[in-house]
């Protein structure tokens, strides 16, 4: 399926030029649902960086152990602002110098090349406001910066949407005889 028909039409060019600025951050806002994380692996795949390590963030595992993995790939952080500040102060110092802390290594210090792709459902801004996001890493994330709205706010693109998704359902249980809804 082609990701680019669910993103709104406003929104396509800059994730077609997000996919060719290969090591700008990309931060996706949206509510649940909105396809948020497709989004990010079909910039990732559509990069120069799409035979590299795509690799997603988990919560519960240090930063510090997960960015390596991604070297020369890109590291996925799917709701960043549920993040620590100590998580996102790491997330600051890669963006800011290209390395991380790492006491394993002989100075300290990891350098490294990742791209960086972000997804939240909350006001970044409202909570650098409230203390609860570093507003350093919300100016350095903001590159390109997409905006998905929810599908009842697009309802002049829903027959192409849906059309998409029964186009994808056939092909995949081969029902060629399938080709509109009513």
């Amino acid at each position: 399926m082609e990701i680019l028909q669910f993103i709104p039409p406003s929104q396509r060019r800059l994730v077609s030029l997000a996919a060719n600025a290969d090591s700008a951050p990309v931060l996706i806002y949206g509510a649940s649902g909105t396809g948020k994380g497709s989004i990010a692996r079909w910039i990732h795949l559509n990069s120069k960086r799409s035979a590299l390590p795509f690799v997603t963030a988990h919560r519960n595992n240090p930063l510090s152990d997960q960015l390596p993995q991604a070297q020369e790939g890109t590291f996925f952080m799917p709701e960043i602002g549920s993040f620590p500040l100590s998580e996102q102060k790491i997330l600051f110092q890669l963006l800011e110098s290209h390395s991380i802390p790492y006491p394993a290594s002989p100075d300290g210090i990891l350098p490294l090349n990742i791209r960086i792709m972000t997804t939240t459902s909350q006001s970044l801004e409202g909570r650098a406001q409230g203390g609860l996001f570093n507003i350093k890493l919300l100016e350095k994330l903001n590159v390109f910066r997409l905006e998905m709205p929810p599908l009842a706010q697009r309802s002049d693109e829903f027959e192409e949407i849906a059309l998409g998704i029964l186009s994808e359902i056939t092909q995949e249980l081969q029902l060629s005889h399938i080709q509109k809804i009513s």
